[in-house]
């Protein structure tokens, strides 16, 4: 073969494949999960089919096993006091980060905490306000838990496990999970302000720009800050959002409880934002450093390369 004949047919190659590469399109769909805004934004060649019926199959298979606002998931059965229940794989893996994050916050991290926010007014309806806290102590403690072959086991039958403060960011992980195994390379998935990103936003070629809420004035168009989230998961906490007012005192009553005193209060900590590998890993971490002394979460962040944080105090 001459050496022009193999150009021309070389060009010939390069013009068939280079016709046969589409541009990749912005597509996004947003919604309720978990009964907070989602918002889901990827580049494609063509639109994920079916992608709004799939993602509403995850929504209700993580609700089904770990929403306390649903009478018959797995987690409410369990908390009114079924044994026969075998968990899933998602409340498996939910169960062992939290396991994690208890040990390394000291505690301060607890789902069975729940029941102090509960308490207080803050968590799912019919509850009885009982404010006894030395007798709702005596229920929290996530060591008094146990995983075994799938069953849970509760040194009180009264122990009231809940999630919610690591469920959305596992939600973020299982979508982008869902996302990679479609082969799409570049996304954000946000729900609720937790979010993970990966590859770029081919709007701007440039990496993902996402901002972090002023905690004095959350419902302000203004960010505190705005930081680039490389292929990695965002999550925030604060006392600005979620609380009621006491009847009594008019004092806020915060969202966030510390276990150990069980008392739902306002804190020199406002707000507090996790970059981590995985967003579950992020949402637990900023929970635990909305209630933990300032110096405590310094000493864990220090010793831990894997997370970013910002943490904003009065």
């Amino acid at each position: 073969m001459g050496l022009r004949r193999f150009v021309s047919l070389l060009s010939v190659i390069f013009l068939i494949v280079g016709c046969s590469v589409e541009e990749e399109r912005k597509y996004s769909i947003n919604g309720i999960a978990l009964g907070t805004p989602f918002n889901t934004i990827y580049f494609s060649e063509y639109p994920i089919k079916n992608l709004k019926t799939s993602l509403d199959s995850i929504f209700n298979e993580i609700n089904q096993s770990m929403s306390t606002y649903i009478a018959e998931s797995d987690i409410s059965k369990i908390n009114n006091g079924d044994k026969n229940i075998l968990v899933d794989d998602h409340f498996i893996k939910v169960f062992k980060k939290s396991k994690e994050i208890w040990k390394i916050s000291g505690g301060f991290f607890d789902p069975t905490a729940g029941i102090i926010t509960k308490a207080n007014g803050l968590g799912p309806k019919n509850f009885d306000n009982e404010k006894d806290l030395t007798k709702l102590l005596e229920l929290t403690g996530f060591n008094k838990v146990q995983l075994k072959n799938k069953s849970i086991i509760k040194e009180n039958e009264d122990i009231f496990l809940d999630f919610n403060a690591i469920a959305k960011g596992y939600c973020v992980d299982v979508i982008s999970d869902f996302l990679e195994q479609k082969e799409i390379d570049n996304f954000l998935v946000e729900i609720g302000g937790e979010m993970v990103s990966r590859g770029l936003n081919k709007s701007t070629n440039n990496s993902w720009k996402v901002g972090i809420s002023d905690p004095v004035k959350p419902d302000s168009p203004n960010y505190f800050t705005k930081i680039e989230l490389k292929n990695r998961a965002l999550a925030s906490s604060g006392n600005y959002r979620k609380y009621k007012v006491d009847k009594t005192s008019g004092n806020k009553i915060v969202h966030t409880v510390n276990p150990k005193s069980g008392e739902s209060i306002e804190t020199d900590v406002i707000g507090v934002s996790v970059v981590a590998n995985d967003c579950m890993t992020a949402d637990a971490y900023a929970t635990a450093f909305m209630v933990m002394p300032l110096e405590d979460s310094i000493k864990i962040i220090n010793e831990n390369y894997e997370i970013d944080v910002l943490i904003i105090y009065l």
